[in-house]
């Protein structure tokens, strides 16, 4: 969901707010008098104290360490709006539990939240009941409850939708990381081809033909025709030199392009915010390690996503002198004891398919650490 989307939807609420309790303020503006009643006064506090509460409620879903906070909020909003409606019924304060069914939609599961519904109307049902005629009281809380219902499957379906696009946009992003790799690996394996052809036809022809003018040299007559043949193998010479220049280019040193294809990866992945650094000349020509490398990091990302609910991670590659590493951190809640899944265990079987290994670290709110390392070459030095 956008952030455009989201101020409106809390403005949305407010407003909605405002106007429950303007009925009541004009009341009390027109009499002074109703506020020395202590039920004027505390059914003004509560209305004070549920602005206040949805003001700290923010609409997107929150990372786990900060989910019980706003469930607190919604919790503190149903107490004052019931109690509202308890002290002073302007008919108007069941706009304030539609405000809160509104936010449950993006905090909590379907069943959880449709039970929370159902138990704030039942609570005014009885509140109501207390004061009021069992046909009126009927009335408000089969208007109120409908609204309610409608407000959160609206935010509720939303919210799904808004889930399934940021899905849809990873693994496009995922994709296109990919494709950036397969691209380049295609384009190093036709360099290697063409360094091969060049090197077997024309290298192996001009070799020949260089040792035949060598023997020529020696066969020559008369020295205008050996100056002759030794300018031919002058330049058949410099022609050998160029055609190995032209192979030991195709054949030097050319990374994938690992490097743009992570930064595909990681570009607007909107929660966590990361952290990336990558060398822009990372020196893996090899496509397996290069596609080892672009799955661990995106195995990264998708924990930290999923399952790290942190507001940051680091994802920082290094090369040594035997290999390359790749260190990981998040800012999420962590855990006391780690059980791989399945994703963390596919991640350490590709490292080690390809010689390399895996450390995983973490603690409880001290966030995930994962350091991982893989050999630039089969036989490199662990």
């Amino acid at each position: 969901m956008t952030i455009e989307t989201v101020r409106l939807l809390r403005l949305a609420g407010f407003g909605l707010w405002a106007l429950s309790g303007l009925p009541m303020c004009l009341t009390l503006v027109q009499d002074l008098g109703l506020l020395e009643l202590p039920s004027y006064r505390l059914w003004l506090a509560c209305f004070v104290v549920f602005g206040v509460a949805f003001a700290l409620t923010g609409w997107r879903t929150p990372p786990q360490r900060r989910r019980w906070v706003h469930i607190a909020s919604l919790l503190v909003q149903t107490s004052a709006a019931l109690t509202m409606i308890r002290l002073v019924c302007s008919g108007q304060e069941g706009s304030l539990l539609v405000i809160v069914a509104a936010q449950l939609g993006w905090l909590l599961p379907l069943p959880v939240a449709l039970g929370w519904i159902l138990a704030q109307a039942t609570a005014m049902c009885a509140i109501l009941g207390l004061t009021m005629s069992s046909q009126l009281t009927l009335a408000l809380m089969t208007i109120y409850l409908g609204y309610q219902v409608l407000a959160f499957l609206s935010c509720f379906l939303t919210a799904r939708e808004a889930s399934a696009r940021a899905d849809v946009v990873q693994t496009n992003r995922e994709l296109r990381a990919t494709r950036e790799l397969l691209a380049n690996t295609s384009r190093l394996a036709e360099r290697e081809r063409l360094s091969r052809e060049l090197h077997d036809t024309l290298g192996h022809h001009l070799t020949a033909l260089s040792l035949n003018l060598e023997a020529a040299r020696h066969l020559a007559g008369d020295e205008r025709t050996r100056e002759q043949v030794e300018r031919a193998q002058a330049v058949t010479s410099l022609l050998l030199r160029d055609v190995r220049g032209v192979v030991s280019a195709l054949r030097g040193e050319d990374p994938i392009g690992l490097a743009d294809a992570l930064r595909i990866l990681v570009d607007a992945v909107p929660q966590p915010r990361i952290h990336l650094h990558v060398p822009d000349d990372l020196p893996v020509t090899d496509p397996l390690r290069a596609q080892t490398l672009l799955r661990c990091v995106q195995e990264i990302i998708t924990n930290a996503v999923r399952h790290a609910h942190a507001a940051n991670l680091w994802i920082e590659l290094s090369r040594s002198d035997s290999g390359l590493t790749i260190t990981a951190r998040d800012d999420g809640r962590g855990a006391k004891e780690i059980r791989p899944g399945h994703g963390l265990l596919g991640m350490r079987e590709r490292l080690e398919a390809v010689g390399g290994r895996l450390d995983i670290q973490s603690e409880a709110t001290r966030g995930f650490a994962i350091t991982a390392w893989m050999p630039l070459s089969e036989g490199a030095p662990a």
